[in-house]
């Protein structure tokens, strides 16, 4: 499981650290991608391995065969270096407009990556906002278990 958020330094080459008892958890085979909301996702390979699902043949819709395109064209495996820092390639950053800083943030089953002025719109919510989405949440739940 993947918990807490950190900030790190992004260097010229697109380097950036993760942390260590993010990377205990992040065997050969993890894949980094774009993700939702212009973030990037970090797959460990159990996890990456559901999203596989999403494969092209004549009879998938058009909206699929799109998403497929953009994760799995944008997907890179993640290849640590003797600093823990894995690198996010140029087409990554500009997706995620991540320059010289960004957020690793432990999403419980993968890790997401933000830039500064993204993380802080979710980070800085208020107490109000917070509730608020976690009872619509809660009620999308319930509603789905009748």
């Amino acid at each position: 499981m993947f918990l807490g958020t950190y900030r790190h330094s992004v260097d010229a080459k697109g380097r950036v650290a993760i942390p260590a008892r993010f990377r205990e958890q992040l065997p050969s085979g993890t894949v980094i991608s774009k993700g939702a909301e212009g973030c990037l996702q970090v797959y460990p390979p159990q996890e990456w391995a559901q999203e596989q699902g999403l494969r092209l043949g004549s009879t998938t819709p058009a909206e699929e065969r799109r998403l497929a395109r953009m994760m799995f064209g944008a997907a890179r495996e993640c290849e640590f270096d003797a600093q823990g820092r894995i690198v996010l390639s140029a087409d990554q950053r500009q997706y995620a407009a991540i320059t010289g800083s960004a957020w690793i943030v432990g999403v419980n089953n993968l890790i997401e990556i933000w830039n500064d002025e993204a993380w802080r719109r979710i980070g800085d919510a208020t107490p109000e906002e917070y509730t608020r989405i976690q009872d619509q949440v809660a009620q999308q739940r319930r509603a789905q278990r009748t």
